[in-house]
């Protein structure tokens, strides 16, 4: 059956290698990364809030101040008629509407 034929035996060029097609599951992922920061983006703009950053924050009914990583309660997004949004900051949940105060920390 002759001499069988080894992978180091290939010359590859460097720019062959830029040949190749791309990885359609990486667009995807970028598409759906790109959409999703524009949707964090929007809930962000109509609530006033900021997400998936460190806050401070106290809500209304509460004597404490809570600190730490402001996210959406749900990997779900909201429907764009809401007119609240579930939040989470640790093991605390609450709506937008509880916040009473809201400082975002740069630290």
């Amino acid at each position: 059956m002759g001499n069988p034929i080894h992978q180091l035996d290939f010359n590859f060029a460097a720019d062959d290698m830029l040949e190749f097609p791309r990885d359609l599951g990486e667009e995807g992922w970028f598409q759906f990364h790109s959409e999703q920061k524009q949707a964090i983006e929007r809930i962000e703009r109509k609530f006033g809030i900021v997400l998936n950053k460190k806050v401070r924050l106290r809500l209304r009914g509460w004597d404490e101040e809570f600190t730490g990583k402001l996210v959406l309660d749900s990997f779900l997004l909201p429907p764009p008629d809401a007119d609240s949004v579930p939040l989470r900051i640790g093991n605390v949940t609450f709506e937008n509407t509880d916040i009473e105060f809201l400082q975002t920390l740069d630290y």
